[in-house]
């Protein structure tokens, strides 16, 4: 890398790369560690909130003979970090990948060839430690208690990490049976049975970034310590732009970095939308029937988008119960007087509900009331489902049905789960003097669902990254709500046919 000022798709990569293996050097106890640095052409890195560790893969040019000297076997450790230069946190500690401090695991090698002689390239493949511990082990017993401290429990007493735990807390109090799961498959269904403290919100992630695990709901990861719309860790502009841009500063407020670091490489729409996916997967309506096995009853919940979108928070927007109508479903008369969501049978939902079935004794410390420690009586219940449950897989989908991918400058700061605000531009054709301005659809604040990192390690390397993102909202509404747009005059008109008579009279006519 080049000693100058950092500029956009700088980054520091440690000086030395450590492959560590399990076996030790003639006469030493220490495992071997070779320093590949010099042939590390390129390194990924990936994250995601729908992946639970992280990983990665190192592009190896080898005229050392390095698979001679340290026979590759599955069994060995990477050592390096990697990070954007001139940004810390308020500690001071720059904010990146430390592999030194956790080490990652090679998983395989793969595509290996020799384009020549001297050397050879292959792809070195590697994740975290985490997952290797997860596959050793099961758990088959009761967790009892708010979900966010069984997960806790795993991640410690299981998979025995020493890395931070970011989490958002869950009521109630429950009791769930584990039969027999690793302890990352433990976390992923406790995730699916979880219901936010905060939030009217069910379903949360567990993913790992650069700064640790974390156990989050969909509403969590946009929303701020005060329940109000996340501001943006980062912008992008889809745009030319001058090389002069600016994005980070010291604490003593002195810039520490320059660049266009808001410049897009390349733009790609994923996703737009899928009204027929939406519909069938209960998007826009559905009907949830729940059976209490503790009074045998039978109880029908019907689920409106649009009568629920106010009541959360969506990218960029703080809500109200004046505020216009931005979701991902156009609001008009579908047929006659109803919407696309007046449809719940579009998708019918089953489970069961044990409310009061059964009770559990719970200690609360005496540093929490003050005093000495005190006990209650708590009910043990399962998901307060029919709050929570519709709203979240509708909420989920409508992520799932907005979504582009840019590749922009590296910046370690952007971790998988952030928030992040992109423009575009688009031409504004139906006005008799066109013009170019931002584009109120596409652009807007996103969520980074996904990360992946390219740090090309070589004289004139750059740092580029891969973002996928998504959104539940657009900035303006599609359509006015009395805007009427199918004919339901000519809805429900045709003729009727018999195909046997059909048949008939061609033969007469032949």
């Amino acid at each position: 890398m080049s000693n100058q000022a950092p500029k956009a798709g700088d980054f520091k990569l440690s000086t030395r790369i450590f492959l560590a293996s399990y076996q030790s050097e003639t006469g030493k106890s220490e495992p071997l560690r070779i320093n590949i640095a010099e042939a590390v052409q390129e390194i990924h890195i990936f994250e995601g909130i729908n992946y639970d560790t992280l990983s990665g893969s190192l592009v190896i040019v080898d005229a050392g003979g390095l698979l001679d000297r340290l026979p590759l076997t599955g069994n060995e450790q990477l050592e390096f970090t990697l990070h954007t230069p001139g940004f810390t946190l308020e500690d001071d500690i720059s904010r990146g990948y430390d592999f030194v401090t956790y080490p990652m695991w090679v998983s395989k090698i793969r595509n290996i060839n020799a384009p020549n002689q001297n050397a050879k390239v292959y792809v070195l493949d590697f994740f975290s430690k985490e997952r290797i511990k997860s596959n050793q082990r099961k758990i088959s017993r009761a967790f009892t208690g708010p979900i966010f401290r069984s997960v806790q429990s795993v991640i410690r007493n299981y998979l025995k990490t020493q890395k931070d735990f970011y989490y958002e807390t869950t009521s109630p109090t429950v009791k769930y049976v584990i039969p027999n799961k690793s302890p990352l498959e433990t976390i992923k269904f406790l995730g699916t049975e979880a219901i936010s403290e905060k939030f009217e919100n069910s379903g949360f992630y567990f993913w790992e970034t650069s700064d640790g695990f974390n156990f989050k709901s969909l509403e969590a990861m946009i929303s701020n310590s005060s329940g109000k719309s996340k501001e943006p860790v980062a912008e992008y502009t889809n745009a030319p732009k001058s090389d002069s841009g600016q994005m980070y500063r010291a604490k003593d407020g002195q810039n520490v970095i320059k660049g266009n670091l808001e410049k897009v490489f390349e733009f790609n729409i994923l996703k737009r939308f899928d009204t027929l996916e939406n519909i069938k997967q209960g998007t826009y309506a559905s009907r949830l029937v729940t059976y209490d096995a503790f009074t045998k009853r039978f109880k029908n919940v019907d689920f409106s988008y649009p009568h629920e979108y106010t009541k959360s928070n969506h990218m960029g927007q703080e809500q109200t119960p004046d505020s216009p109508f931005t979701g991902i479903m156009p609001v008009y008369k579908y047929e006659g007087d109803k919407l696309l969501s007046d449809f719940p049978n579009a998708k019918r939902m089953f489970t069961t509900s044990t409310i009061g079935m059964h009770d559990v004794k719970v200690t609360i410390p005496a540093d929490r009331v003050g005093g000495t420690d005190t006990t209650r009586i708590e009910a043990i219940d399962t998901a307060d489902v029919e709050n929570t449950l519709q709203k979240s897989l509708a909420q989920k989908n409508a992520f799932n049905s907005f979504m582009i991918e840019l590749v922009v400058p590296g910046n370690t700061a952007v971790t998988a789960g952030s928030v992040i605000k992109f423009s575009t531009l688009t031409e504004n054709i139906r006005d008799d003097k066109p013009e170019t301005k931002i584009d109120p659809f596409l652009s807007g604040n996103y969520l980074v669902t996904e990360v992946r990192h390219l740090a090309q390690n070589t004289p004139q390397g750059i740092h580029t990254m891969t973002l996928t993102c998504a959104k539940d909202s657009v900035g303006v509404e599609y359509l006015p709500n009395d805007k009427e747009v199918l004919n339901t005059d000519v809805l429900a008109k045709g003729s009727d046919y018999n195909q046997f008579d059909i048949e008939e009279v061609w033969i007469i006519i032949l």
